[in-house]
Order: C-alpha cells, then structure tokens, then sequence
C-alpha cells in the first residue's frame, strides 16, 4: 500500500509556519509498517491543487490532504476534491448541528460563513472533528483503473490528531492487517561529529550484507547525532544480531535510545512539585529545551545570569537545578529533588563543542540526563 500526503495552504509555502501535519502523518503510518512515497505542499491556489492531485494519485494509493477546510475565502479544499472527483457538494444538516453547538458553547457568534463547512462531495463519508468546526471526510475515487482512497482533513494539527484518533486509526488498523510491521530503533549520541559516529555504526555493521533489509540513517539535530536502524518484522532475530553490534559499538556516546525525549523525563521528575531553575552557563538553552513541557507545569521559576550566585547559597534550597560555567569547557551541576542532592561537573568532550552555542547546548542537555540519571537511581 502506497501512502502520500498532500498539505495545502500558503501559509506552509511562504514559510509563514512549519508544516508539522506531513511529519505526524508519516509517523504513524511508520508505525502501521506504511512509508510515505511523497510529500507536496501546495499554496492556496485552485490550478496547482488540481495538478497536485493528479500527480499524487500517480504514485499511491491513499492520499491524505491537509488544510483548506475552515469557513474563510481561502478555504476551499472542499471545492477542488469535488471538482477532481466529478462529485457534486451536498450540504449536511448534521455538520451544521455541529458547528453550532460547538460555537455556542465557547460563547461564539454563530455566522452564515460558517456553513461552507459543511458541503461535502457526495458519497463521501464525514468524519466528526471534536476539536474544530470543519469536520473531515473521506472519499473513495475511481481513477486509471485502480480505486483511491482520499482523506480530506482540516489543517490546526489537534484536530487532525482527533479525527485521526477517532476515525482514520481504526481504518488503518483493518487496511494494513497483511502489511509486514517495521522495528525501529534509535541512538542519540553525544560528543564526537557525525562523521565518526557513522564511521563506528558502518565498523560494526561490516559483515552485513547489501541485499540484507536493514536501513541504516543519521541525523544531526545539535547537540544529538541520532542513528537509526529499521528493518521488517520477518528477519528481525537476524536483525537483532546486528542491533546488539551497534549497540555495543554506540555505547559509550549514547545518552538516550528509542526516541526518548529527556526534556519529557525531566519534567516528569519534577511535576507537581515548586520548582526553581537557575541558568547561569546555557545562554537560555535549558529554557528553550523545557519551554514545551514548562506549559504542563503548575509552579515555577526561572532565574537567568551570566553572573552567578555563591554555590553556599543553595545549601538550604529544595526543589532546583543550578549550572554553572567552571572554565571554559565544564559545567557544574547543583540539584535538589525532595531533601536529596546532587552535585556533578560535566566535561565537555571534544573540542568541536567548544562553538559557545553547541557548547551551551551539550551542557544544557548533559544536565538534564545527568539530572534524571541520578534521581531516577535513588528512586
């Protein structure tokens, strides 16, 4: 089954925001054993939309559209798919229920506008949005001898994560039933560029064959070089062979492994509980690594300087983390987490960190692993 993902809007081509819907997509088709085959992204203009969907429908099978389902002028996805298709819109009365009730109780005017959410092509099947007005649909579409299946989806990222959750999960769930699974695994490692981590990865996988399905990528996302194996599920215990290899091969520079996100660890620990933070080493990059899961966080506070406090000022202080610049190349780390202590000088590794910014995020990062290393073992 071939996948491809078409978003549409000229905020995404202008650069005006990330388009986030194409990565969440992929991932969890990833999850289902699916690849993407394309990604498109499209401006808010009828003539290239058509274009994009011919050309999309070429190479897939199920084609997922994003955006261009809300009430304004530029919203007219809707139009185009019922143009391409050959379908006429029909209104849906129970849609419009929805968009009023919806509206009214986040004491909203409800206008006239509103109801261009609510044509859909005829035979498609609508899907619900629980948190939005436009609701989604699906459609099914006879082209070149081979039957397409569309989903048509509304562009705010939650709400496509709702309808995706409600509806699409439980499609895909029967649709990829004989689809052979893939195993994905990951190291983030620290402290050594990207040519010799590849250069350990490829040493330890030398003795695997070309036509052996293991896929091996890296990516550099500072201070992190990742490294990724996949392989399918039918050769898996051969494949575990080779796992272990880079596992043992990665070790010493691996921090975290399958994904992990140490910021989420981090604010696991300290949830709930009055927490202070003083920055005195990472020009803001501790902030700028929590900021996402600082929202989630009832009690707080940051406290940022490039001149420190005395170290005998935290002997008394509960629930914190301190860091400190100790020469040019470590950083001491000052924690407490209900009554227990910790005191760490992290060194900084190699001299290609020695840059102010990729140095300021080794410690930022460094501190949160050594931070959660530490109380996740007294625990």
């Amino acid at each position: 089954m071939k996948v491809s993902i078409l978003s549409i809007g000229t905020e995404l081509t202008t650069g005006q925001i990330i388009n986030r819907n194409s990565a969440w997509v992929s991932a969890q088709l990833k999850n289902m054993g699916l690849d993407s085959t394309v990604h498109v992204t499209v401006p808010d203009e009828k003539d290239v939309i058509l274009k994009s969907l011919s050309y999309c429908s070429d190479l897939t099978d199920v084609l997922f559209v994003t955006g261009g389902l809300g009430p304004t002028s530029d919203d007219f996805t809707r139009d185009v798919i019922a143009e391409w298709t050959g379908k006429e819109l029909v209104f849906d009365e129970t849609s419009w229920d929805h968009i009023q009730t919806l509206l009214k109780s986040r004491g909203v005017d409800v206008k006239a506008i509103q109801k261009q959410q609510c044509y859909f092509p005829l035979g498609a099947a609508i899907l619900k949005n629980n948190k939005g007005t436009a609701n989604a649909f699906s459609l099914d579409h006879q082209i070149k001898n081979k039957n397409l299946k569309l989903f048509i989806l509304p562009g705010p990222p939650l709400e496509i994560e709702a309808i995706w959750n409600d509806h699409i999960q439980t499609w895909l769930d029967k649709a990829t039933v004989f689809v052979e699974k893939t195993t994905t695994h990951s190291w983030d490692t620290m402290g050594i560029p990207e040519s010799e981590v590849a250069t350990l990865t490829e040493t330890a996988l030398i003795e695997l064959k070309k036509d052996f399905p293991i896929t091996i990528g890296y990516r550099v996302h500072l201070p992190y070089v990742e490294v990724k194996m996949s392989y399918p599920a039918s050769v898996q215990f051969t494949a575990k062979l080779f796992k272990d290899k880079v596992d043992s091969a990665l070790d010493k520079i691996t921090v975290l492994r399958n994904f992990e996100n140490i910021s989420d660890q981090f604010s696991k620990l300290i949830h709930s509980k009055r927490f202070t933070f003083y920055d005195f080493s990472t020009n803001g990059f501790l902030l700028q690594s929590l900021s996402s899961q600082l929202k989630k966080q009832s009690d707080w506070m940051w406290k940022q300087s490039t001149e420190p406090m005395e170290s005998d000022f935290f002997n008394d202080e509960e629930n914190f983390i301190a860091l400190f610049n100790v020469g040019e190349d470590q950083c001491q780390i000052l924690g407490d987490l209900d009554g227990e202590k910790i005191s760490k000088t992290i060194q900084l590794p190699h001299r290609f960190l020695s840059h102010s910014d990729r140095k300021s995020m080794y410690f930022a990062e460094m501190a949160q692993i050594e931070f959660v290393r530490f109380f996740k073992t007294e625990n």
